[in-house]
């Protein structure tokens, strides 16, 4: 058997994602990480199909991106639900979504929000 583990990461956004009316005027740098685990019986014969596109991910990561929400969690959710429809048969589905300059007042710093969801 085996795992192969697709990713793409340190991915950077400009998006207008928040809860702070602010937020959506202004936007913010987004960095995205995502990895998808998938078995496979077989040895990799040179063939996208045993594998996942990684601008498919994405691709995916843009589309979803575009489309400002409250809850960096929402954005998990979302890449998520459209990565398992083009993968069906996925191991393991990780996202990684950091607010890079989040308002936070003086303090200085990131949020994160990661999601991990598995088959089993």
């Amino acid at each position: 058997m085996r795992i192969w583990q697709i990713k793409i990461e340190n991915v950077k956004f400009f998006s207008f994602h928040g809860l702070f009316p602010e937020e959506r005027v202004l936007g913010n740098e987004f960095t995205l990480f995502v990895s998808v685990d998938r078995i496979s019986n077989e040895s990799f014969s040179e063939n996208l199909q045993q594998s996942i596109d990684y601008s498919v991910l994405y691709s995916i990561c843009s589309e979803v991106m575009l489309k400002p929400v409250d809850l960096l969690e929402t954005i998990c959710e979302q890449i998520v639900e459209k990565i398992q429809l083009i993968c069906p048969d996925y191991q393991l589905i990780e996202i990684s979504v950091t607010k890079d300059h989040p308002p936070l007042g003086q303090i200085s710093g990131q949020s994160t929000v990661k999601l991990s969801v598995s088959k089993e």
